[in-house]
């Protein structure tokens, strides 16, 4: 019984610890969830930072060689700075990276270019400037998709990961509610369980009333319960007439039964709060009553006699004159008249009265 009751302990503490570890699953998954969805959330705004930044550079540039273009169209006495700032601005665009096809028309650009600042020639001039103007727009064509696309991408990235979140969060929310539900199963069977231990181990196995050990628990605080609540109680001893006569004549599986029919019998008849039946040793039973008063007593135990004679169990060797199982009682009272009594006299007192009972002719009761 130890080993058992140490058992469930353990798996009651078991059942703790997950219960615990739950929402504490739920939290880091979340939290992990939430930083991968960051961490790409900021990679994303890294490219659109290098996109846009990268963008507006590079037409900063295209626009300051424009401007320049346009200084020497005005005036040629500022020429050598205009095309040192012309050949700054231009080295930093056409070094910058470029597809195939971009590269084809750069290159085509720069050599106009190279062109106009060493000729000096008005008419290839505003040709290059129209050329610049063209490429500032093919950029701003080309940051706008660029931007659409991240865009789109950006949808699909946030969108995905919100997904993902609200997936690890339902699973983690599902495996705690069934994990939880499991554990509540777990301990109700496991409280049932040790509810049926702690039966089996007060309860006599054939009739399934109280056994010996459990009746020593109850008996021996008997006449305390009575005194602390003012209560009157009554100790019954219940002996079945002739009964090893009866095993003789029947044989012990059909005594077995008729030990049974008395049983339920105590049980239907003695089944009120404070009353508790026990078989105490072979065809002796016994029973507490812990709050009752004689006349409610006297009228319970004709009743019972009364219902075992109707069982009319057959008992042709028995030397009661109606040949069927019969019963005999002695009682003990205790009342205000004798608190202070002891288990034991109480024992004595309900034993003689039996003896008493059987003298007398058995099937009765002697209070």
């Amino acid at each position: 019984m130890k080993r058992i009751v140490s058992i469930i302990k353990q798996l009651k503490s078991t059942s703790y610890i997950k219960f615990i570890l739950f929402p504490v699953i739920i939290v880091v998954s979340l939290l992990i969830s939430s930083s991968i969805f960051y961490t790409q959330i900021d990679k994303l705004r890294q490219q659109i930072d290098t996109i846009y930044f990268g963008n507006f550079i590079s037409i900063h540039k295209l626009h300051n060689i424009v401007e320049a273009y346009n200084e020497i169209l005005l005036s040629k006495k500022y020429f050598s700075v205009q095309k040192k700032i012309i050949l700054e601005n231009w080295d930093y665009y056409y070094t910058a990276y470029k597809d195939k096809e971009e590269r084809l028309i750069v290159d085509a650009i720069n050599a106009q270019l190279q062109q106009s600042l060493n000729k000096r020639d008005t008419k290839q001039t505003r040709k290059v400037i129209k050329q610049i103007l063209l490429t500032i727009d093919h950029e701003m064509t080309t940051a706008t998709i660029q931007r659409e696309s991240f865009v789109q991408q950006y949808d699909q990235m946030r969108n995905y990961l919100l997904y993902n979140v609200i997936a690890i969060f339902l699973f983690s929310l599902l495996f705690a509610v069934l994990s939880i539900y499991e554990m509540i199963k777990r301990q109700k069977d496991l409280e049932k369980s040790n509810h049926e231990f702690k039966m089996a181990s007060r309860t006599d196995s054939l009739t399934q009333l109280f056994n010996r050990q459990y009746f020593d628990q109850i008996f021996d605080k008997m006449p305390n319960i009575a005194q602390t609540n003012n209560w009157t109680s009554a100790f019954i001893i219940l002996d079945i007439d002739h009964f090893k006569q009866y095993n003789d004549t029947y044989g012990h599986d059909q005594g077995d039964v008729a030990l049974k029919e008395v049983a339920n019998a105590l049980k239907i008849y003695f089944d009120k709060e404070y009353e508790y039946v026990f078989r105490i040793g072979g065809e002796e039973f016994g029973i507490i009553l812990l709050n009752t008063n004689i006349q409610i007593l006297t009228s319970c135990l004709d009743g019972f006699i009364n219902h075992i004679h109707q069982l009319n169990i057959e008992h042709k060797t028995s030397t009661v004159a109606s040949k069927i199982i019969t019963v005999s009682l002695g009682i003990s009272i205790v009342d205000e008249n004798n608190y202070n009594t002891t288990p034991r006299d109480l024992y004595v007192g309900a034993d003689k009265k039996l003896y008493t009972a059987k003298e007398q002719g058995r099937d009765q009761y002697i209070l």
